[in-house]
C-alpha cells in the first residue's frame, strides 16, 4: 500500500514536470512580472501611439513576453540591430580562416579607394575592423550615404570608388550605415554567396533563428509582417517605403520577438550553441586590442555590431527605420536582458522604453515615456500647418480678386482717417508710396524665407544630419510644413507683385 502511494506521488510529479515543459515560457514566467508592471508597459506603448509592439524580459533563464496588438510570430523590421548579424557573419568568416578583420578593405574589394583632404589613403589604413567599429571615415553624411534607395551594388561601387572621407581612418568614431552596407558586400565577395544565403545558412538557422529573414520578400511571403508607421498630427500613419537589397545588412532585417529574445539569450551565454559560435559571440563583445583599436581603453565603445558600456556593465544596440524601432539591452553578469520591438519610426525614444521596463519590473517605479523631440516637433509643425492652410486660403482669395481686377483694369484706393490723418500717420497732402499692406507682404516674405532656411539648413545642422534623412524619420507633418512654406513664399511674392504692378503706386490723401 505504501509503495503504491509513493509510486502515485512520483508519477504525479513526473506528469507535472512534463506538463510544465509543454507550456510556453510566457505562461510559466508571468509571475516574474507583476500585473501592474505589465499594464504600465502596455499603457506606455499605447501612449506613444505605437500600433504594434512586443517586449521580452529575460531573467534567471526565463523569458516573459508582453504584447501590444501583436503575437509571438509577428515580424518587424529590426533596424540597426541587423548590424549585430552582419558583424557576426564577418567574424564567423574570420573564425573560418577566410579573412582577418585587420585586412585592408581593398584586399577583398579591389575597387574600394578613398581620399582624405584630397590625398589617397593607403589601403592598409582602412581595415575591415574600421568598418565594423564605424572608424573608417565613412559617415551618414549625405555624400557618404546619399539615399535609402541605392538600387544596386554597382551603384555603390561607382559611388565609393575614390570617396572623400570625413576623417582619417582610426582617428574618430562616427556612426555610419554605409560601413555595414560595405560589410554586407564583403560577405558576398568572400563567401561566394549572397548576403541572404550566407547569413541564413551559416548564422540564423544553425542558431535556431528560423523567424529572422534577411530577404524582404521571404519575410513578406510568411504573411506575418506587420506594416510600419510614422507619426504625424498626433496619429500613426502607415509608412512602408521600398528598401533595396544592398541596404539590408545595415538595418533592414525582419524578425519576431521570439527570435530576438533567443538572440539576446545567445549573447548572454544562457543558450547552448557550438564552440565556434560561442567564440564568435565573444569576439563581437571584445575591444580588439590586437587590431589597433584606438578606443579600446574607453569606458564605452562600439565593437562587433554592439555598443559596449564597460563602466555600467551592459551591452546594447538600438534600431530605427522609417517605420519601425527596436532595442536590445543585455546585462551579462546578471544574465538579464530587455528586448523591445515595434512598428513606429521613433528614433529618439527607443532606449527610454528599456528604462521604463526596468523601472517598472525591477523597482516598481512607473515612469511615463514623456514627450520626445519629434513629438514636440510634431506639435510645432501642426501649428504652422494650420496657419499655412489659412494663408493658402488667403492666397487663393487674393489670386481670384487680382484676376478680376486686372480684367476690369481696377486699382485700389486706401482709406483716409476721419480726422485728417490715416491709420499709418499720414496727413492730408501726403502721397502714400509704401502702404502698410506692402510692409505686411515684406514681413510675410521674410517669414517664409526664414522658415525655408530653418528647414533646409538650420535644422539639419542642429541635428547633425541631412534634410532628406530628417524627412525620412520625422513626423509626416514636416512634409506638410515644407510644402506650405513654399506656398507661403509664393503667396508673399505674389502679394508684393500685386501691390507694385496692380495696385496704384501712389494715392493722394
Amino acid at each position: 500500500m505504501k509503495k503504491t502511494f509513493k509510486m502515485k506521488i512520483i508519477s504525479a510529479a513526473i506528469c507535472l514536470i512534463i506538463l510544465a515543459h509543454m507550456f510556453p515560457a510566457v505562461v510559466m514566467t508571468q509571475a516574474l512580472i507583476s500585473s501592474e508592471a505589465q499594464e504600465h508597459i502596455t499603457s506606455q506603448l499605447r501612449r506613444a501611439n505605437i500600433p504594434n509592439a512586443a517586449v521580452a524580459i529575460i531573467h534567471g533563464g526565463e523569458t516573459t513576453y508582453i504584447f501590444r496588438d501583436s503575437q509571438h510570430d509577428t515580424l518587424f523590421q529590426i533596424g540597426s540591430l541587423s548590424k549585430s548579424f552582419t558583424a557576426f557573419g564577418i567574424l564567423l568568416l574570420e573564425d573560418m580562416g577566410l579573412l582577418s578583420v585587420s585586412d585592408p578593405v581593398n584586399r577583398h574589394l579591389p575597387w574600394f579607394e578613398a581620399f582624405y583632404r584630397g590625398a589617397p589613403v593607403p589601403h592598409e589604413d582602412i581595415t575591415i575592423y574600421n568598418l565594423m567599429q564605424h572608424t573608417s571615415g565613412l559617415t551618414s553624411d549625405e555624400r557618404h550615404f546619399p539615399s535609402f534607395h541605392i538600387e544596386a551594388i554597382n551603384a555603390i561601387i561607382s559611388h565609393y570608388t575614390g570617396i572623400e572621407l570625413a576623417f582619417y581612418p582610426g582617428t574618430e568614431h562616427q556612426y555610419g550605415n554605409i560601413n555595414y552596407v560595405l560589410l554586407g558586400i564583403l560577405i558576398e565577395a568572400i563567401s561566394g554567396q549572397s548576403y541572404d544565403e550566407f547569413v541564413t545558412q551559416n548564422v540564423l538557422h544553425p542558431l535556431g533563428l528560423y523567424n529572422t529573414f534577411t530577404d524582404m520578400q521571404n519575410a513578406q511571403e510568411t504573411g506575418r509582417v506587420v506594416g510600419g508607421h510614422k507619426r504625424g498630427f498626433f496619429l500613426s500613419w502607415s509608412y512602408n517605403p521600398h528598401i533595396n537589397y544592398p541596404l539590408i545588412p545595415s538595418g533592414f532585417i525582419y524578425s519576431n520577438i521570439t527570435d530576438m529574445a533567443r538572440w539576446a539569450g545567445i549573447h548572454l551565454g544562457i543558450i547552448d550553441i557550438s564552440e565556434q559560435f560561442a567564440r564568435v559571440v565573444q569576439r563581437t563583445h571584445e575591444d580588439n586590442h590586437s587590431h589597433n583599436n584606438p578606443f579600446a581603453e574607453l569606458a564605452g565603445f562600439y565593437a562587433g555590431g554592439w555598443e559596449i558600456d564597460r563602466e555600467n556593465g551592459y551591452i546594447k544596440h538600438t534600431g530605427s527605420t522609417p517605420g519601425y524601432f527596436s532595442v536590445i539591452k543585455l546585462w551579462s553578469m546578471d544574465e538579464a536582458a530587455v528586448v523591445v520591438i515595434g512598428n513606429l519610426g521613433m528614433l529618439t525614444i527607443t532606449s527610454r522604453f528599456v528604462d521604463i521596463v526596468i523601472d517598472s519590473v525591477v523597482y516598481g517605479t512607473f515612469n511615463n515615456i514623456g514627450i520626445d523631440f519629434f513629438a514636440i516637433l510634431d506639435i510645432a509643425l501642426i501649428g504652422f500647418t494650420l496657419w499655412s492652410i489659412f494663408s493658402l486660403y488667403k492666397f487663393i482669395r487674393l489670386a481670384i480678386k487680382t484676376i478680376k481686377r486686372v480684367r476690369c483694369g481696377e486699382g485700389v484706393k486706401y482709406k483716409v482717417g476721419q480726422k485728417g490723418q490715416n491709420h499709418l500717420g499720414f496727413t492730408n497732402g501726403d502721397v502714400v508710396k509704401y502702404s502698410g499692406i506692402k510692409l505686411k507682404w515684406l514681413f510675410d516674405l521674410g517669414f517664409a524665407v526664414a522658415v525655408i532656411l530653418a528647414l533646409y539648413f538650420i535644422l539639419p545642422a542642429v541635428m547633425g544630419t541631412t534634410l532628406s534623412f530628417i524627412i525620412t524619420f520625422a513626423p509626416v507633418s514636416l512634409v506638410a510644413v515644407i510644402i506650405f512654406a513654399w506656398i507661403e513664399l509664393a503667396h508673399a511674392l505674389f502679394g508684393l507683385w500685386v501691390k507694385v504692378f496692380v495696385d496704384k503706386k501712389s494715392v493722394d490723401i
